[in-house]
C-alpha cells in the first residue's frame, strides 16, 4: 500500500501535518471571523445611537404622565406606611423592624418608597398579612419575600415592599 508518510517519519510528521492544516483553515476563517464582529459592533453601536436619541425625540408628557397621575400622591407616604405596619400587628404579628428608602424620579413623576421588614410569627399570619396589604394598597408591590423556620417553628419572613406614588413637586 502506498501510504501519505512514509513510516520512518511516524507520528510527530503526522501531529505537524494536522496542526499545519488547523493553522491554514484557522488563517483563512479568522478574517471572516472578524469581518463578521466588526459588523455586529456596527450594527449593535448603531441601535444603540438610536436608543440614545428615541427618548430625547419623544413629546413631552402622554403616558407617562397619565401613570404618574393614577398614583397616589407623595403626601400619603406616611400613612400609607403607618397602616402597613398597623397591618402586621392586627393580623397577630409583633411590631416589625424595618427600614426605609425613599428614591424619586422627577422627570417621569414617579417614586418610590421601599420598606424592608421583618416578621416573625406563624405561616398563616404572614402570608394573610401580605395578601391583606396587597389588597388593601393597590400602589403597593411585593418586591421580595423571604422564609426561614427557626428552632422553635416560628417563621421568620424578610418581606420587601414598595410603595408606588407620585413625586413630590
Amino acid at each position: 500500500m502506498n501510504r501519505l508518510l512514509p513510516r520512518s517519519l511516524g507520528w510527530p510528521a503526522a501531529l505537524a501535518l494536522l496542526l499545519t492544516g488547523f493553522a491554514v483553515a484557522g488563517a483563512v476563517w479568522l478574517p471572516q471571523e472578524e469581518a463578521r464582529l466588526a459588523a455586529r459592533r456596527t450594527s449593535i453601536a448603531q441601535r444603540r445611537l438610536a436608543l440614545q436619541r428615541a427618548p430625547a425625540a419623544s413629546p413631552a408628557g402622554g403616558a407617562s404622565d397619565d401613570f404618574a397621575r393614577s398614583l397616589p400622591p407623595d403626601a400619603e407616604r406616611q400613612a400609607r406606611t403607618a397602616a402597613l405596619l398597623a397591618l402586621s400587628a392586627e393580623v397577630g404579628l409583633p411590631w416589625p423592624r424595618s427600614e426605609f428608602r425613599y428614591q424619586a424620579d422627577r422627570e417621569l413623576g414617579v417614586a418610590q418608597y421601599r420598606i424592608a421588614m421583618s416578621v416573625v410569627g406563624h405561616y398563616g399570619a404572614v402570608r394573610h398579612y401580605v395578601a391583606e396589604a396587597l389588597r388593601r394598597d393597590p400602589a403597593l408591590a411585593l418586591e421580595s419575600l423571604r422564609l426561614r423556620r427557626d428552632d422553635r417553628g416560628d417563621l421568620k419572613a424578610d418581606v420587601s415592599w414598595v410603595l408606588h406614588m407620585q413625586a413630590a413637586p
